[in-house]
């Protein structure tokens, strides 16, 4: 615990920062990169290791957060339709080896979990302002960090001892709790600018969905049979590790703001 104290004191205000004050063009600038390393993260589980970069994953990966930054919705639909093509290019071009196949699905699935995930993000947060980004962020720490302090101290009957048997069920529910109670207080201060059935329907979904996706990326290691996604972030692990469970919530809290 007292090892990733550092990374959160420089963490938090960095995140402002890139997410907030900096801008559109920064913002977007920094999820890239996110993006970029958190695919050969997830390449490398996927691929048991092997050191391949994957170049056409990265390359789509850009053109498909730049399209949402300029184009929104129409354009995150076209550049994403557009990466399945280029994928299916880049193998044929790359010819009969036994595995293009399961590369290919391998990429796909990397296109679909990180850049379409985080382009909902980046056009939430060119409608709604960067500071509603980052309240969405720190609704995910509250979520971690109620599930740890009541998980430690509460303990019981474990969530998913198969998946990730620290987690606990008093953990989820006191993680929920206090995710909630984050998100319904952020609104009540008008940092999240929502009605409220919206936003009742925001809490509930970052704290299950928060968590259902953390437990997925649980299997995805489980199945590599790696402790972390990576070593980046030191005893944080991979970035992959970070920003596992708001990945999926990307297209979630972007029709909650645009309903």
């Amino acid at each position: 615990m007292f090892a990733r104290i550092p990374v959160l004191l420089l963490g938090i205000p960095a995140a402002y920062g890139l997410l907030v004050a900096a801008g559109d063009t920064i913002r977007l600038i920094f999820l890239a990169l996110i993006c970029i390393l958190g695919q050969f993260e997830l390449g490398r589980m996927l691929e048991r290791n092997e050191t391949r970069k994957p170049w056409p994953e990265w390359a789509a990966a850009v053109i498909m957060l730049t399209a949402a930054h300029l184009y929104g919705e129409r354009g995150l639909l076209l550049a994403s339709g557009l990466a399945a093509v280029f994928l299916m290019a880049a193998t044929v071009l790359r010819g009969l080896q036994g595995d293009g196949c399961r590369r290919f699905c391998h990429g796909l699935f990397s296109l679909l979990y990180l850049p379409f995930c985080l382009s909902f993000f980046l056009m939430l947060a060119k409608t709604h302002g960067g500071l509603t980004l980052f309240v969405l962020v720190a609704a995910i720490w509250a979520l971690d960090i109620g599930a740890y302090a009541f998980g430690m101290s509460i303990r019981g009957p474990r969530l998913a001892p198969k998946i990730s048997p620290n987690k606990t069920i008093s953990g989820a529910v006191g993680g929920a709790l206090s995710c909630m109670a984050f998100i319904m207080t952020a609104g009540h201060l008008k940092y999240l600018t929502l009605p409220m059935p919206n936003l009742v329907a925001l809490a509930i979904s970052v704290a299950v969905l928060g968590q259902l996706a953390d437990l997925f990326e649980s299997i995805l290691k489980r199945e590599s049979e790696v402790k972390d996604s990576g070593a980046l972030l030191g005893a944080h692990g991979g970035i992959l590790d970070r920003i596992d469970s708001i990945l999926f919530l990307g297209p979630v809290c972007y029709t909650l703001f645009t309903l």
